[in-house]
């Protein structure tokens, strides 16, 4: 059980200590369609399809529930809040590539279960996500 507990405070360190280059305001909303995304993803996947479960034991705990709503908003905004136009697109690999291996270390640590999903049917996902979705999310929240 000690992998949500260093992946949150981990995150929670970053968030906390990085210099800020998105507003308040952003960052709350990017919280709340990530955070989205991320409960509808784990919803549909497993528990409708039950491709994999979270947490060592069939009966969610409230750590379960922090971890999924906590992390990967996480990631997304600490993606979008380096993200600029100058950035290439090694920066937004990276990330597809950091987000894969946290979900491999869930998996290899017993934190998630494999119920037949496979870690690597996420490659797409992270992808999408950090090459296309992020980048056009920041565009669209700033046209304001």
């Amino acid at each position: 059980m000690w992998y949500p507990y260093t992946i949150i405070g981990i995150f929670l360190l970053i968030l906390i200590t990085m210099p800020k280059k998105l507003t308040f305001k952003e960052m709350y909303y990017s919280a709340g369609v990530f955070g989205f995304g991320t409960w509808l993803g784990d919803v549909l996947v497993g528990d409708v399809f039950k491709g994999f479960q979270i947490g060592p034991s069939p009966v969610t705990s409230p750590i379960d529930y922090i971890f999924v709503a906590f992390v990967p908003p996480a990631i997304g905004i600490i993606y979008l809040n380096f993200l600029t136009v100058t950035k290439s697109i090694l920066y937004r690999w990276i990330f597809a590539v950091a987000s894969f291996v946290l979900e491999w270390g869930a998996v290899a640590s017993g934190y998630m279960i494999s119920k037949g999903w496979h870690t690597w049917y996420s490659i797409p996902v992270y992808i999408f996500v950090f090459l296309f979705f992020f980048p056009l999310h920041l565009k669209i929240m700033r046209k304001d």
